[in-house]
């Protein structure tokens, strides 16, 4: 084990697990949360599905939840970008009187 890492002990639908990662343990706690959260909504939707696929479902659904935010920021990023644009043109239309 690297010196920088840490074991974390976790339980995510009924099953304990021991990881390792350099992230503080607090930090992996509340993502392992997050993923029994998700699988027990999916279970509460389909339960008599396998666990396997459940946990298919599970990830899916966090896939599509990161793949949302990402958009959001690209869009965020492009309308600050613009607002930026924007504002730098009128900075340099005062600074050099045209404004």
């Amino acid at each position: 084990m690297a010196a920088d890492e840490h074991v974390s002990q976790v339980e995510i639908f009924g099953e304990r697990y021991t990881l390792r990662a350099t992230e503080d343990p607090a930090y992996i706690r509340r993502v392992a949360q997050y993923v029994d959260t998700k699988l027990y909504e999916v279970a509460r939707g389909s339960p008599a599905i396998p666990s396997v696929r459940m946990a298919v479902l599970a990830s899916l659904n966090i896939a599509d939840e990161l793949f949302k935010l990402g958009e959001a920021r690209e869009r965020e990023t492009a309308t600050a970008l613009a607002k930026i644009t924007e504002l730098s043109q009128s900075l340099d239309g005062v600074i050099s009187g045209r404004a």
